[in-house]
């Protein structure tokens, strides 16, 4: 602990350091990040079907949610995606799930990330 706190070149290693672990946080942002906002977007969109299942049949639904992933390029296609419409209650539940792989540091850490978003919306029935 001499070297560092004394001696002229020890903050020099100080600085280096402390700029291989701001390289490191930054790295792993970059990749999770995305990955993250993805999940977000993905659950939001899910939300909003759900409080407008009034208006749209379950066929519609699944359709712009497919959309919604592949604007996204999540591998997720109408089979991926769970919809329970409870009339009685006037809710209705959509679930999904998905598997991402992230190669960090130039492959050399793989890691798969899992992704269940599931959303629980009421809804108003249509009377006429």
């Amino acid at each position: 602990m001499h070297f560092f706190s004394k001696q002229n070149g020890g903050s020099r290693v100080k600085v280096f350091i402390w700029f291989i672990v701001l390289f490191l946080v930054v790295h792993v942002a970059y990749k999770l990040i995305p990955m993250y906002m993805d999940f977000a977007r993905m659950k939001d969109e899910m939300t909003v079907k759900a409080s407008v299942a009034q208006v749209l049949n379950d066929n519609e639904i699944v359709k712009d949610l497919v959309s919604k992933a592949r604007e996204l390029d999540l591998p997720l296609g109408p089979e991926d995606f769970i919809l329970e419409r409870d009339t009685e209650r006037r809710r209705m539940r959509i679930r999904t799930a998905w598997d991402v792989e992230i190669a960090f540091f130039w492959g050399s850490y793989l890691h798969t990330f899992s992704f269940q978003p599931e959303v629980e919306e009421s809804f108003m029935s249509l009377r006429m």
